[in-house]
């Protein structure tokens, strides 16, 4: 009896042991495939395709996204980089979308630099976000001269005065599942002929563009 229950209880420990082992196999396969997804490899031309790989996924979980949410959201690209807003209703402006950290603000590693194409046309884009206008001050001043005015403390104010400089993104995507205006993004390595395309088209397709001589 006893040497039963020291053989039960050892095949038991055994058993144990090796859903320890199959349970570490596994979480350090999914390590490894996360570091080897997150790890460049270093050539310039692969740095590239990687970014604008990354970006057409992420387009298209953020035009998922305001489908399934009923939301109008918007990308604000960057010669450096982009970043999604929403569109609030309440307040009639494009806010940064925080909690979501897939879509956060993103910066390109060096060297690569973007450049915007609407409809087939060339887009004049900041350098990054630091160089939009700081317009948080000027709204909380414009609704200090509006309650003033309301209160009849102050003239009427200009329109100079009521008008703030809105950041907007310069394309939308839209919950009805399509994207406008068509869209171009070339990533691009200055002094190379490295380029990657990434076209955006109103049926909401982020599609790919090879190159020529690819």
């Amino acid at each position: 009896m006893r040497e039963q229950l020291y053989n039960r209880n050892h095949n038991l420990k055994r058993g144990f042991t090796l859903i320890e082992l199959l349970v570490v196999i596994v979480i350090i396969s999914l390590s490894i495939a996360v570091v080897v997804v997150n790890i460049s490899t270093g050539g310039e031309d692969e740095l590239a395709e990687e970014e604008i790989l990354r970006l057409q996924q992420i387009l298209r979980f953020a035009h998922e996204q305001s489908v399934i949410r009923a939301e109008e959201y918007g990308v604000r690209f960057y010669e450096t980089g982009y970043r999604f807003m929403l569109y609030d209703e309440e307040t009639d402006n494009w806010l940064d979308i925080n909690k979501d950290k897939l879509l956060r603000s993103r910066t390109l590693p060096q060297p690569l630099e973007l450049d915007l194409y609407i409809e087939q046309v060339p887009v004049e884009i900041l350098e990054s976000p630091k160089d939009d206008p700081d317009t948080e001050q000027e709204a909380e001043e414009n609704k200090l001269a509006s309650a003033a005015s309301d209160l009849n403390l102050t003239n009427q104010p200009t329109a100079e005065q009521t008008e703030t400089e809105k950041i907007t993104p310069q394309v939308f995507l839209l919950s009805s599942s399509e994207l406008t205006p068509q869209f171009e993004v070339r990533l691009r390595i200055p002094g190379s002929d490295i380029e990657e395309l990434l076209e955006g088209l109103p049926q909401g397709e982020f599609k790919r563009v090879q190159q020529a001589n690819e």
